[in-house]
């Protein structure tokens, strides 16, 4: 039903089945692992096709760009209240800010009429600030490596979690080779990251 919907509104009537489906099965008990991938499956499956037709609809190459998922979305562990949280690399030369921020607010519009909330906080591509080129986000992510400050450490909690969704994705998987690179050679940044994670206690049970 999703690689068969042409349009919005056949993706909203399936996004419901979706989560009638996702209820059903955490009725039945089923292992919070299994129950997130699968959800996060079917909302990829969703987003993916809901780009596709974007990328008609604006007359944009699927090499331009790729569109990223950050957070729970980016780790494959959305539950079935989930918020967007997503992000935009294009190249530069094959498309402009001006056009990535149109399709990614008709997407991101498009997403919340399919029960995905737009994030409160404004982490959306449609956010100039999170759709940008290689050398931005390589830019942001290096300063918040370098920096360690608290603002630096819950950007880069949410933001490192980051994978391709649509597009290009040797674009997204570039950009982790130079983050993965820099974190590593950088011991104070790592050592604040495993700090906050140590302050996080797992649930009882």
């Amino acid at each position: 039903a999703v690689r068969r919907a042409g349009d919005c509104d056949a993706l909203v009537s399936t996004a419901a089945d979706v989560r009638r489906l996702s209820h059903h099965l955490v009725a039945q008990g089923g292992a919070a692992a299994q129950l997130t991938g699968l959800i996060s499956h079917l909302n990829d499956r969703l987003a993916v096709r809901l780009l596709t037709i974007g990328t008609r609809r604006f007359n944009l190459g699927e090499q331009s760009f790729c569109w990223v998922s950050f957070g729970s979305e980016g780790r494959g562990e959305q539950t079935i209240a989930t918020d967007q949280d997503n992000g935009i690399l294009f190249v530069e030369g094959k498309a402009t800010k001006e056009r990535m921020l149109e399709l990614a607010d008709w997407a991101n519009e498009a997403l919340a009429a399919c029960g995905f909330p737009l994030c409160r906080g404004n982490i959306m591509a449609r956010n100039p600030a999170w759709c940008l080129n290689y050398e931005g986000w390589d830019t942001l992510f290096a300063a918040w490596i370098d920096r360690g400050d608290p603002d630096a450490l819950l950007n880069a909690s949410i933001f490192f979690d980051f994978r391709p969704l649509f597009g290009d994705a040797g674009l997204a998987n570039g950009l982790r080779e130079d983050v993965v690179a820099r974190a590593q050679r950088n011991a104070r940044f790592l050592k604040q990251m495993a700090d906050n994670t140590l302050r996080n206690r797992p649930p009882a049970g």
